[in-house]
């Protein structure tokens, strides 16, 4: 690995040295548990006040433990600017519930209110997030517009539903083409352009594996129902004390397809995203996450989580997040 001296100026925030290598994390479950438990202790005490203060704990923890070429990131938000935006949160909540009981004349026009402020309050969120990033001492910056951010928050999920998921992938394409080239470091601006014929077939890939896996499970559920059920006239099959097995299986197939296509599709869109992901002059990215091992990971740490009740959860949080970064390289010029 070659390395050239080459220090950060406010005239090119983004110059890195020359490398190519993995990002790096270094924390361990074992010193985590211990934030993790007193974040979870103080905000049940605090009846969730504290929770703001325990995510700046956490991701200050995560951040710091994130190596680039032997530089961390850093997080520097305090609890107190999280929590302001979340009793603003809580308010608008509040507020359109009462709106409801009065006056649904009222709760209609509330809602199309907040619809239409939707697409801002994501941009002051995004922005948010990014300020309190650094990197090297240069903060990360959002520069999303509200026509863009309605049209991929708002417009884009609707265009998808109404195509029946035709124009999911192409939505999903400029949607994340927009959340890269929306941030920067320093004063230079993400590019990322991935091909949209990737995103239609990460597509299919989302659709097919679950569509077919839930449908033998499907499939031998009902099998299974019908040898329980022999002797059952045919007619019978579609009575409520018989036939209803038929809703039950297919609102489980339709509930778990919906979920895995989601949890598969976002999976794909992230190793096309970052794949495709440059700092101009600057570095590239690569994403090599392969699919069935983040499977793996994810079910086995549910698992995990739930005959532990609850206690590994720092461990599967450490696991999850050392696998992504190792999935995750950068080569920088």
């Amino acid at each position: 690995m070659s390395v050239e001296n080459s220090e950060p100026g406010p005239m090119n925030p983004a110059r890195l040295p020359t490398f190519r290598q993995s990002i790096e994390f270094t924390g361990q479950a074992r010193e985590y548990f211990g934030i993790w438990i007193t974040n979870v202790l103080l905000s049940l005490a605090t009846v969730g006040i504290y929770s703001a203060w325990a995510k700046v704990r956490r991701l200050t923890y995560f951040y710091n433990k994130t190596r680039i070429h032997d530089c961390p990131f850093g997080y520097h938000a305090t609890g107190l600017q999280i929590l302001k935006g979340r009793v603003i949160a809580v308010a608008i909540l509040v507020t359109f519930n009462v709106i409801s009981v009065f006056s649904p004349l009222a709760t209609i026009i509330f809602a199309l209110a907040f619809a239409a402020v939707t697409p801002l309050l994501m941009n002051m969120s995004m922005k948010f997030s990014a300020r309190m990033t650094s990197f090297r001492n240069i903060r990360f910056d959002w520069h999303g517009t509200y026509g863009k951010s309605f049209l991929f928050f708002m417009i884009g999920p609707l265009l998808g539903f109404v195509s029946l998921g035709l124009l999911t992938p192409l939505m999903s394409k400029y949607f994340y083409r927009y959340y890269a080239t929306g941030h920067s470091y320093g004063v230079t601006r993400f590019s990322a352009d991935p091909p949209t014929s990737n995103f239609y077939f990460a597509f299919l890939v989302g659709a097919l594996l679950p569509g077919m896996l839930l449908g033998i499970l499907t499939g031998a559920g009902y099998l299974i129902y019908l040898s329980f059920a022999v002797g059952v006239p045919v007619w019978m099959v579609w009575d409520a004390s018989h036939g209803g097995i038929l809703i039950v299986l297919a609102f489980g197939f339709l509930t778990g397809f919906l979920f895995s296509f989601a949890f598969i599709f976002n999976v794909l869109c992230r190793n096309l995203l970052v794949s495709a992901l440059t700092l101009p002059d600057a570095a590239t990215f690569s994403s090599r996450i392969n699919l069935f091992r983040f499977i793996w990971i994810s079910l086995s740490n549910l698992f995990l989580a739930i005959v532990s009740l609850g206690l590994m959860i720092p461990w599967c949080q450490i696991r999850m997040y050392r696998y992504l970064c190792d999935c995750t390289s950068l080569s920088a010029t």
